[in-house]
């Protein structure tokens, strides 16, 4: 204080300058104050927002993958409705190359679509949801599957 006396004789005008100096310097100070509190807050809020954008990814490939399961069981059930499985008696031939069924030429039934092919025509085992082994599959259901279990999922 004397030195600043010394330097600032307290004139009446002097003193104002200094009360409002002192002012500025307090309304700074709180205004440092606030600034710092309103920085924790914004890293509080900048952290919170990563988190939930990180949940949302997770939530986001969370919901890919159960849409697509539900597309493969909407399929599967499709195709259990879509298949019957045909009766021995009912056919005397193979549904794909016509040649009859005989002693030699035995019918075989695909476990996919139930359809009766000879051994030529359903010389294939494939995975099917029926099973935990792979089963017996005419060519058309082969090559029906193996497209599925090849193409990309979306």
């Amino acid at each position: 204080s004397s030195g600043i006396n010394a330097e600032w004789p307290l004139r009446p005008g002097n003193r104002e300058e200094i009360a409002r100096l002192r002012a500025e310097v307090t309304h700074v100070t709180e205004l440092k104050s606030a600034l710092r509190q309103l920085q924790r807050e914004n890293d509080d809020l900048r952290r919170s927002c990563s988190e939930q954008e990180t949940a949302l990814v997770e939530l986001g490939d969370h919901l890919s993958k159960s849409k697509v399961k539900a597309e493969e069981l909407r399929y599967n059930v499709d195709m259990t409705k879509e298949n019957k499985w045909v009766a021995d008696k009912e056919t005397v031939s193979c549904q794909q190359c016509n040649k009859n069924f005989s002693v030699s030429r035995r019918r075989h039934h695909c476990r996919n679509c139930g359809g009766i092919f000879c051994h030529q025509c359903s010389d294939n085992t494939m995975p099917l949801p029926s099973s935990s082994r792979p089963l017996r599959v005419c060519d058309g259901c082969s090559d029906l599957l193996l497209q599925r279990s090849l193409a990309p999922s979306s």
